[in-house]
């Protein structure tokens, strides 16, 4: 066994107690700079920047959050709008065939669909508004669309692809945020005096359809 004084143990001992150099990363070693030259060792300040981006990424999502709470309570309706009367509107067909107020439907009951041709979850409930309407408008049940923020000709294929064949207004996002509508889609059901008794949000289907429509039937 080689004593306290073999070179090869005292080399072993040191090597062990050697400080890391400079081209070994540290606590505070940028973990987001560009790669180096060979050789180069890396700068300090990278716990600061660190900090840096983590302030920005915080104040932005503070800025996403503020975002959602004002469109939530950018309309008058709110998110439970149960009892209060259907803010009036008067826009533009997108078949192209002039104009329709919510006014003209006084009288009838209403289901009132926020969608988009560019919003997935509106492709699934497609189908199902687009086969229970012609069944409830000869019950007097009127269906309407409102195409939100959307292309045009995107929207008519959006239509002739699902079999829609009620008519749809054209939005460019004021009428659903006068209606508090945060995402599409969303429905509201509206009784023939012009009140909202019931709001859907996200796609809906058969059975909770039918379920809203009878409460809004005379």
């Amino acid at each position: 066994m080689a004593g306290p004084s073999d070179p090869v143990e005292g080399r072993a001992i040191a090597s062990l107690q050697a400080p890391p150099t400079s081209s070994e990363l540290s606590a505070d070693d940028d973990l987001f700079r560009e790669d180096l030259p060979e050789g180069e060792a890396p700068r300090g300040g990278g716990r600061g920047r660190g900090i840096a981006i983590g302030f920005v990424v915080l104040g932005l999502a503070v800025a996403l959050v503020w975002v959602a709470m004002a469109a939530r309570g950018a309309g008058g309706l709110g998110q439970d709008p149960f009892g209060l009367e259907a803010p009036k509107f008067e826009l533009a067909l997108l078949s192209g065939d002039g104009s329709l107020a919510l006014s003209d439907l006084r009288g009838k009951p209403v289901v009132l669909n926020f969608w988009a041709s560019w919003c997935g979850p509106c492709k699934d409930e497609a189908p199902i508004l687009a086969a229970a309407a012609p069944r409830w408008e000869r019950q007097g049940v009127v269906f309407l669309g409102v195409d939100s923020q959307d292309k045009e000709q995107d929207a008519l294929d959006f239509e002739a692809r699902y079999g829609i064949e009620y008519d749809s207004v054209v939005d460019g996002g004021s009428l659903a945020a006068e209606y508090g509508v945060f995402g599409f889609p969303e429905t509201f059901f509206i009784d023939a005096d012009g009140v909202i008794r019931a709001k859907h949000v996200g796609p809906i289907d058969a059975q909770t359809l039918e379920t809203y429509i009878a409460s809004i039937m005379n």
